[in-house]
């Protein structure tokens, strides 16, 4: 019984648990590529793509910040501003940041791993993604 109150309560994660914190499903949509020449034989390369959060039933308000594998941060943390309902059928969201950069020479990806969850309250825990997501 008492297993049952402490889940309803917060995230079981491996090694640890979290009180009110987002758990979350990430991936990258929308991708495109484009390249531009301008009149001076200048080539300019137009990355675009979002990234869409999804909160999973029964997970709590607070941020998400993705990480590469050595755990920096890859962007600004982004928020969760309310609790997902652990009788909801499907995920919460979605929670979308829309990406384009552009470079004049090509980009290589950065592979965001991992992600730390932060509760309202301050708590925080890094969970390993599923898959590598590319970011530009």
């Amino acid at each position: 019984m008492l297993a049952l109150l402490v889940s309803g309560c917060g995230n079981f994660f491996a090694g640890g648990v979290i009180f009110g914190g987002p758990t979350v499903l990430v991936s990258r949509e929308n991708f495109s590529f484009s390249t531009e020449t301008d009149q001076n034989n200048n080539t300019t390369y137009t990355y675009r793509y979002d990234i869409v959060l999804y909160a999973l039933p029964g997970s709590g308000a607070g941020s998400v910040v993705l990480l590469d594998a050595q755990g920096n941060p890859l962007d600004a943390p982004f928020l969760i501003p309310q609790a997902c309902p652990p009788y909801s059928a499907d995920p919460c969201g979605p929670y979308t940041r829309t990406y384009e950069k552009k470079a004049a020479t090509f980009l290589s990806p950065v592979q965001a791993v991992k992600y730390r969850t932060t509760s309202a309250n301050g708590q925080s825990k890094v969970v390993p993604l599923p898959a590598p997501i590319a970011l530009y």
